[in-house]
């Protein structure tokens, strides 16, 4: 109802427990009366509403929105996410300079061929993390995991997604590409990365597929 009542509105999804969002807490007030400030001069005004909804308290609301991790800071307008979330530094002027931007450009928009708005408004969407790299382990059976952190968040993990793309995993010395095209020619060599280029889609939330392989010493001569 709110978000239908105010054209734009910038909002912090937020955990009371998580400890980025009670970091941010302060810059957040801060910001809002940074706002207020400037509306109050129409030469400065930039009519952005700042508001917090706290999700262990409104669990459906930001299941709707499908809130990933906390604080998730999202812009609306007209009761619609406007653009990818916020990434930027979270401080006040950074945050200000956001929405200024963001006005500004609806502002410009209003020229803009329809289609051409549509596509902009749609962006939603951006790549997920790509990891790489090498462990060292000894030759005995194990296992090793992936799991999703960040520096300045704290990921929920309900509302997270796991897919995933698995370009190349292999065990052992990686062999030069003179050898690669060599061995290559023969079948029993051929299985030796069968994740490889494998897409594995998670249809629900919290769900995450777990691979087994059983990994045999081959030489090569």
């Amino acid at each position: 109802m709110y978000l239908s009542e105010n054209p734009y509105v910038f909002v912090n999804f937020l955990a009371p427990w998580c400890i980025w969002c009670q970091r941010l807490e302060p810059t957040w007030e801060a910001t809002a009366e940074e706002v207020e400030r400037l509306n109050e001069n129409e030469n400065e005004s930039i009519d952005v509403d700042i508001v917090k909804v706290d999700c262990v308290a409104n669990r459906n609301l930001c299941g709707t929105q499908r809130i990933q991790a906390f604080p998730t800071l999202r812009f609306f307008k007209d009761s619609q996410q406007y653009g990818i979330d916020y990434k930027q530094d979270r401080t006040v002027s950074a945050m200000i300079d956001f929405l200024k931007q963001k006005v500004e450009l609806e502002k410009t928009m209003e020229d803009w061929h329809p289609r051409r708005k549509q596509r902009m408004l749609e962006i939603k969407e951006h790549p997920g993390c790509m990891v790489s790299g090498h462990v060292l382990v000894n030759r005995v059976p194990g296992n090793f995991h992936i799991e999703a952190r960040s520096l300045h968040h704290n990921l929920n993990a309900a509302m997270t997604n796991l897919s995933h793309i698995v370009n190349h995993l292999s065990f052992g010395t990686p062999l030069a590409r003179d050898l690669q095209r060599k061995v290559s020619k023969y079948p029993q060599f051929q299985s030796a990365h069968p994740l490889d280029g494998g897409s594995f889609i998670n249809r629900d939330y919290h769900q995450a597929h777990h691979h087994y392989s059983k990994v045999v010493s081959t030489h090569f001569e």
